[in-house]
């Protein structure tokens, strides 16, 4: 089963492209051009808001864990091809504000993220701000977990009982756990409960990713400093977990991310090699991550870094990646399923930043800008 991809009619005066409902699509653009201002920048999420946005938060400031850190919200609007110019979405006084991981329940905007208050990710507290106008206007931050130590990073899924499962992991320990959440996002709690139990190996796994590949069933993948991604599985709604067990892929220590399709299929975006955080890769899965065939890179340069990616797929069927460029700027990649069984990579371009392509076989490393365009929803 195919995921239903609409057509954009041409228009090649305006820059526009055809896309057909099951051509090979996939286009790479910079969220934002580098800011002199804000030099280093990091760790983005997102999501589609549910007016039919695609809204990207990472965090910004004159270094990682600097005073003047804060989060930034940029936003790819229903009916445009460009993303909005940065703004700064959060900003405690003082204190260095990262980590974002956006979710959309289809009504409400999630935005948990981390807030050091001592002296490194160690010692940070974990907060919520929400929005019921797609990410315009958003709350007085809230506590989840006031006591330090625990982080958030990956994105959050709603399991098929109705709750919500953010994937958490203790900075200091180096171990992986889950909050589950009720379907109404009230009340919370922590899995496994035995602190002892949280996911392990021998080196660390944090930052897990999850998908739930049948009901109650979940596997999670984690970065880990052991050469490779590790993954565990859960039968029981994130309650339980096996002990963890080495993938044939390898990990740099470089967070990682899964997505589970909507047709049912897996898609794993990560570094695959143990030296060096370069390629992005993407790789896709037809049965529940046993095996990963289709493999394509979207970044492929040695000497920058290309990391800490994340995933959504909106409501058209396009599959939408944000990462790190370099920690200079953020990046985005708008793709469909058959891009990646075409598996047709697209030329990194540093220290360029032009956008990059591919259509209907053809890839082209200079365009005007994409010819994607997020369609509109309801709020």
């Amino acid at each position: 089963m195919a995921v239903g991809i609409p057509s954009y009619v041409a228009g090649q005066d305006k820059g526009e492209v055809r896309v057909e409902p099951t051509g090979s699509y996939a286009c790479r653009q910079d969220v934002a051009a580098p800011d002199p201002n804000v030099p280093k920048v990091h760790a983005a999420a997102i999501a589609q808001a549910p007016q039919g946005d695609i809204l990207t938060v990472y965090y910004g400031g004159t270094s990682e864990g600097a005073a003047n850190q804060a989060l930034y919200l940029s936003r790819l609007a229903a009916g445009k091809r460009t993303w909005s110019k940065p703004e700064v979405v959060f900003d405690e006084p003082g204190k260095a504000d990262g980590n974002p991981v956006l979710w959309s329940d289809g009504k409400r905007l999630y935005l948990f993220f981390v807030t050091i208050e001592g002296h490194g990710w160690e010692q940070a507290p974990i907060r919520l701000i929400t929005s019921d106008d797609g990410g315009h206007t958003w709350s007085d931050p809230a506590y989840i977990r006031r006591e330090w130590g625990w982080m958030v990073g990956t994105n959050p899924i709603k399991m098929s009982n109705g709750e919500v499962l953010v994937p958490i992991y203790d900075e200091a320990e180096s171990s992986s756990g889950f909050y589950v959440f009720s379907p109404d996002m009230s009340t919370w709690k922590a899995y496994p409960e035995e602190h002892t139990s949280w996911i392990k190996t021998a080196k660390s796994s944090i930052q897990p990713t999850v998908v739930e590949v049948e009901p109650g069933r979940l596997v999670a993948y984690m970065r880990t400093g052991d050469g490779a991604i590790y993954k565990s599985e859960s039968t029981d709604f994130a309650r339980t977990w096996s002990a963890p067990v080495a993938e044939p892929i390898g990990n740099p220590n470089s967070r990682i991310a899964a997505l589970r399709l909507d047709n049912g299929k897996l898609v794993l975006a990560y570094n695959p090699w143990v030296e060096h955080r370069s390629p992005m890769r993407i790789s896709l899965s037809p049965d529940k991550g046993r095996t990963w065939e289709n493999s394509v890179d979207v970044e492929a340069q040695s000497g920058p870094q290309f990391t800490y990616p994340i995933m959504t797929q909106s409501r058209d069927g396009f599959i939408h990646m944000v990462y790190s460029y370099n920690r200079n700027n953020i990046r985005h990649v708008v793709f469909n399923e058959q891009y990646l069984r075409d598996s047709v990579g697209l030329l990194s371009n540093w220290p360029e930043h032009t956008i990059t392509e591919f259509k209907n076989g053809v890839r082209r490393n200079v365009v005007r800008q994409c010819g994607y365009t997020p369609a509109k929803g309801s709020e």
